[in-house]
């Protein structure tokens, strides 16, 4: 395991982790939906502030909820490919991992992709590159991980860490909806006032 693990720092080396700019623009990314109710949520807080995001979606989610697909499409922001099944390719042979991206891709026509769990090993990297764009994050926003703190720690954390060119993780699936619904808004309200603007991440 610990091999995997330097292995896939390597190889976040080639991933994007942020967009250099001189202005104050960041690029708010959401995982693992979509799903009903928090990401109709999640658009409403974006809408307040004409805020653009990238979401990237799970194949099986997207198979299950095509409506939602359509309208993240219809409201101008970016879509990824996040696997169909959330595989974690520590565990899964590079060619079934790939073969469950490909899933994917033939319901999102996506070449933005993300890992899930943030985890790529040498062969699934390298079976995906040439038809991905890999997108990691520069800052974490801990809405999967208020357990261990509250999310007035998670705000500041955000606060204190947000420059310009940031890809910020979030979430968009009911398994982490109560921590994304108390914590995005307050960010969102702080990057407005902040001067800030999150724009989608386009191909």
């Amino acid at each position: 395991m610990l091999v995997k693990r330097i292995i896939n720092k390597i190889i976040q080396q080639f991933e994007v982790k942020s967009i250099p700019t001189k202005e104050k623009v960041i690029y708010l990314t959401f995982d693992d939906g979509p799903e009903p109710s928090i990401l109709d949520f999640v658009l409403s807080e974006l809408d307040k502030y004409s805020f653009k995001a990238t979401f990237f979606c799970r194949g099986d989610n997207a198979e299950r909820y095509p409506h939602l697909l359509e309208l993240l499409q219809q409201k101008g922001h970016s879509i990824g490919n996040h696997t169909f099944s959330h595989l974690n390719a520590f565990s899964t042979p590079a060619a079934e991992y790939a073969a469950d991206a490909e899933r994917a891709d033939a319901i999102l026509h996506a070449p933005l992709f993300r890992a899930s769990y943030g985890r790529l090993t040498f062969g699934t990297w390298l079976k995906l590159r040439k038809k991905f764009r890999f997108i990691y994050w520069s800052l974490n926003s801990g809405d999967s991980d208020l357990d261990r703190y509250d999310h007035l720690q998670a705000l500041s954390n955000l606060k204190a860490k947000t420059k310009g060119g940031d890809i910020v993780l979030f979430h968009f699936c009911q398994r982490h909806e109560q921590e994304t619904r108390r914590l995005l808004p307050e960010y969102l309200e702080w990057l407005y006032n902040s001067g800030y603007k999150s724009q989608a991440i386009r191909p």
